[in-house]
This record gives structure tokens, sequence and C-alpha cells, in this order.
């Protein structure tokens, strides 16, 4: 026998009740809420918390964060690996000023490596694994100096950094890349990846403007002219006087296996020394161009926010060329401290021109050569210094009135100060 069941007219309507009341409750949360956001962004987030108790800690938050709402720990990052949009990676990190500095250093150096790792091992393998390919002497013998030179700067710096702001910066500077290195290697094992990367080549991935100068020094360049002018330039326009602001253009080269890049932001609460009542360094937030596995530019562009202070302070170097060869007999010294850690000591110490010459001039490597620009305006005024370093000098000259005069300056491949300028070779 052939039974049929059908609902009842009041159940029918009740279902159609239920159907609308559903329907305006997700219209109203639509309209309230805005659309319901991408469970996977893209963008990843991260923490490291710190105890002398049980040490560091890293715990990773996945995607979809509000960077301002991610816990803070001793250090937090923020990073979007995405290139697809505009070409670049996104990368900020935040340490807090209330640990010691070698604890803030560890945090962001493990944070960085461990969010960044893929990109880190790319890009290894595009600009130093294939560039060893056909002169395995002369990489032997980079790394072999890479490894002599840590080792004697690393020790002087943990000497002398309790009171000499500069070798403390330059401690901090390799500790923090210490820390990249075992944070790669702990987002490699946590991926179940089977890649590895010599540590000694995480140096060299922070040498490439010194790698230029040690290729001229032994002939050992890729480049079919080794000899030919560099192509960055730069050029400042004074664009306005009432308030005072200018326009900045910068070109940088590079080959196109190094382009996989990271717009970089670190808000570092460093203080100038390791003593418990040092002060915090004058350049807090440090914003610049880089590269997957560098903790400096490399591009040679940065905008450094002084503590307490909201203008911008623009520093920007245009490569020179050397023209004399007897001048790289004087690079490669073991005592010399290479271009990435003495500028960014340079960044976070220096209150204006002429501070940030006298860090940088210390230990000059002779490698990385540029003329460095540092610009720092307010509404009524511009200060303007020029550095010029090349192996066994570095010069100076505050040109602020005759980049007001001119209304513009332009840098090349060759040096614009005489010699005869203030230098100094401090040790």
């Amino acid at each position: 026998m052939l039974k049929v069941v059908g609902a009842s007219w009041a159940q029918t309507q009740l279902s159609w009740c239920l159907i609308i009341a559903i329907t305006l409750l997700g219209l109203l949360a639509f309209y309230f809420g805005g659309s319901i956001r991408n469970e996977y962004d893209g963008k990843y987030a991260a923490t490291a918390f710190w105890s002398k108790e049980f040490g560091m800690r890293i715990d990773f938050c996945g995607q979809n964060n509000d960077p301002l709402k991610v816990r803070k720990g001793v250090a937090r990052a923020y990073y979007r690996p995405d290139l697809s949009e505009n070409g670049w990676a996104v990368l900020e990190i935040e340490t807090q000023a209330e640990y010691p500095d070698i604890v803030q250093a560890k945090a962001a150096g493990y944070l960085e490596g461990s969010l960044t790792w893929r990109m880190i091992y790319w890009h290894w393998k595009n600009t130093v694994e294939n560039t060893c390919i056909g002169r395995k002497a002369f990489c032997d013998r980079i790394r072999k100096y890479l490894e002599e030179n840590s080792i004697e700067i690393k020790q002087t710096a943990r000497r002398r950094g309790e009171s000499d702001p500069f070798w403390h910066q330059v401690n901090m500077f390799y500790m923090q890349l210490r820390a990249l290195e075992d944070g790669w290697r702990f987002g490699v094992k946590r991926s179940r990846q089977d890649i590895d990367i010599p540590s000694v080549d995480f140096l060299w991935m922070n040498i490439m403007p010194d790698l230029k100068n040690f290729e001229q020094k032994f002939n050992a360049s890729k480049d079919f002219n080794p000899d030919k002018p560099p192509v960055s330039a730069t050029l400042v326009k004074i664009v306005g006087t009432n308030p005072i602001d200018f326009v900045l253009a910068q070109s940088a080269s590079g080959y196109y296996g190094s382009m996989l890049r990271i717009q970089k932001r670190y808000n570092f609460g460093f203080h100038e020394t390791e003593s418990e009542d040092s002060a915090l360094v004058n350049g807090k937030i440090i914003e610049f161009t880089s590269y997957p596995g560098s903790i400096y530019s490399q591009d040679d562009f940065y905008k450094v926010t002084r503590k307490g202070s909201k203008p911008e302070t623009t520093v920007v170097g245009t490569e020179l060329q050397n023209n004399n060869r007897q001048l790289w007999e004087k690079i490669m010294k073991k005592d010399q401290v290479l271009l990435g850690a003495r500028i960014m000591a340079a960044n976070r110490l220096a209150s204006n021109s002429k501070k940030w010459y006298e860090v940088f001039s210390r230990n000059n490597s002779g490698t990385g050569n540029k003329q460095w620009l540092i610009i720092s305006t307010n509404s009524t005024s511009i200060a303007f210094g020029v550095i010029e370093q090349m192996p066994g000098i570095v010069s100076y000259e505050e040109q602020s009135k005759k980049l007001l005069s001119t209304g513009y300056w332009i840098s090349n491949s060759s040096p614009s100060l005489k010699v005869s300028c203030l230098k100094i070779t401090l040790t």
C-alpha cells in the first residue's frame, strides 16, 4: 500500500518564516560586519616570547591577523610573502626595549629566518650557489675570509660592546644574523623540507656590495667588462622652500638573479651600549628595501625615524668607481668591519650627518664604496651631508647651503669631495 506523507499548511508556513529570518540575518551581518574575511589572506604573523627560566619560544599565529593585535612578547613579526601585487614581499619586526638588546636581536633574527625561510633558500640558490659555478677557488677564498673576519670582529665586539656604542651595534648585527640562520633552520625543519645552506653563506648573503670589490681584487668577476662604470645614480631636487620639501630619485644596479625583494621595517628597542642604564638608540625605526636573508638594504636606501622625532632622515648611497687597482691592497683585513654592520650602526646611533660619518668611518672595510647622502628636514630647514668611502679613506662635507643654492644634487660613479676634507680613522 502506497502511503503519501505531506507537510501541513502550518509546517510549510513555519519553514518559510525560518528561511526568511535566516536570509535577513545574513544580510544584516553582511551590512554591519562587512564581507567575510578570507581565512587565508597570505599575511603571516608570529611572536617571540622569552624568559630567563625557559629561554625563547616562538608562537606562529598563522594568517589573517591584524598586525596591531599580534601579541608583542619580546618581538613580533608580520610577513606578506606574495610578490604578485607589486613585486615586493613585506616584513615588519618590532622588539620591546624592556628586554636586553641581545635577546631582542636574537628574537628578531629568529622570527625573520623562520618566517622567510623559503625566500631565503630561493635567494641563496640564485645568488650564492649559482655564482660559484666555475670559480670554486675564488668562492673558497671568500668563505675562508668571511669566517676569519667574522670571528675577529665578533670577539672585538663582545669585548668592547659594554662601553663602546659602535661595537655594541656591530655585536647586535652579528647576533641578529646568527639568529636568522637558526630561525631559518627551524622553519625548514618545521616545514619538513630536506634542504640546507652552509652557515658561512648566511654571511655571504650579507656582503653583496662588498663582494663586487673582492671580485675586482682577485680579477674574478663574472661580468664581461668588470671595469665598466656603475649604473647607479641619485638625484635630490628641492621642490619647495616654504615649507622645505624635496624629491629623491635613485637607481640601483643588480643582477636578474637577485630579483626576490622584501621591503623591511625594523622597529627595535636597542640601547646604545650593553650597560643597563644606557639610553635608547637615536634611530629606532629603520625602513629599507632589501633581500631575503639580508639584515640591511644592499640597495642603499633607508628611512630612519629618530626617537621622539616625527621627521625622517633619508640615507641613500650611490656606487663609486675605483680606478686605482693599488687601493684593493687595503681591503680584506681581519679587523675591518664590512659594509652592512657599519651602516646599521650609523643609522641607529647618529643624530646628524656628521655623527653618521663618524660612526660609519670606523674600521672602514674599503668595500661597497659609495657616496652617501644624509638628508633631514623640518618645515623650515634642511640638513644635507655627503659622505664618500673608498679603500683607506672616508670623507665628509656638510652641503646644505650648496643644495639650497643650486636646488639639486646629482650622485653618479665619480667622487665629489676632496681628499683633504675632514677624515677620521678610529678603530
